[in-house]
């Protein structure tokens, strides 16, 4: 069987984090702490051996015993049945994709996702270098005639016409109050229309990974987001925050946008998708 566990027993799965990597994983680490949106399902909800890690719309993350049979005998009927419910549900996604942090995982779930169509791809994570930063910056475009920048607060979410920002921040924060407890971000404004945002999607401690968006097409290209991570990034550096970026290898214009801000690619990890 496999069952979900309630938020305040998610520091049960600690102990089989077992790699330097789990242990210190951001998402996880988020996820596990209740900072962030996410579902934690396990074999056993008092000594759990294996987990799947939802993170809310974005990613599976699968760590613990991949021999487990209690839990990977029950994961292709899981996947296909009470995770698409629950994905649904909780911010309406139609697709189901995993991160693969190792060869075991990646056989197994293969082998569980077998009878599925799905696709593959590599997620890219990227390491902020702030010399390079302020070296690359000059070369910007300035920020075109009409718009401003300025740091998200409630008066701004509340303000918000369209209530985009707020439909974004539900996507990764339990609450508004959350988000500006533990993240912070910068929009660019034109009037009192949001028209593009950078801001914290997942934190531990001081490490934030970065969201960068622009809502409507026809700004799209103007190097808009571009001063949004500016600002954001500017203030990490103030802050002493490590900004994370990542982002799939299919997806050029955020490999691009990443690398023009002064971020050097790192690793990458496998993924699997398919809609459900």
């Amino acid at each position: 069987m496999i069952y979900k566990l309630d938020k305040k027993d998610y520091h049960k799965i600690r102990t089989i984090l077992r790699t330097p990597d789990q242990i210190n994983d951001l998402t996880l680490n988020a996820i596990i702490s209740g900072t962030n949106r996410g579902n934690i399902y396990v074999d056993n909800l008092e000594y759990p051996r294996t987990a799947l890690v939802d993170v809310v719309g974005i990613s599976s993350i699968f760590i613990g015993d991949v021999y487990n049979e209690e839990f990977t005998s029950c994961l292709r009927e899981f996947i296909d049945n009470q995770l698409k419910i629950d994905t649904y549900e909780s911010c309406g996604g139609t697709y189901f994709i995993t991160v693969i942090n190792d060869k075991s995982w990646e056989r197994a779930l293969e082998e569980v996702i077998s009878h599925r169509k799905y696709e593959t791809d590599y997620e890219y994570y990227y390491k902020f270098d702030p010399e390079r930063f302020n070296l690359l910056k000059r070369s910007y475009k300035p920020l075109p005639n009409g718009y401003q920048i300025k740091r998200i607060n409630s008066e701004i979410i509340n303000n918000d016409p369209d209530k985009i920002i707020s439909k974004v921040l539900g996507e990764f924060w339990y609450s508004i109050d959350d988000f500006l407890k533990f993240g912070f971000g910068y929009c660019i404004m034109k009037g009192n229309r949001l028209i593009s945002t950078c801001l914290s999607c997942c934190v531990n401690k001081n490490e934030h990974e970065i969201n960068v968006e622009t809502y409507y097409e026809e700004e799209m290209n103007k190097g808009l987001a571009t001063w949004a991570c500016v600002a954001y990034l500017e203030h990490c550096i103030k802050n002493v925050i490590i900004p994370h970026w990542s982002t799939l290898e299919t997806n050029v214009e955020s490999i691009s946008l990443g690398e023009k801000l002064g971020f050097k690619f790192e690793s990458k990890l496998k993924t699997l998708e398919f809609e459900f």
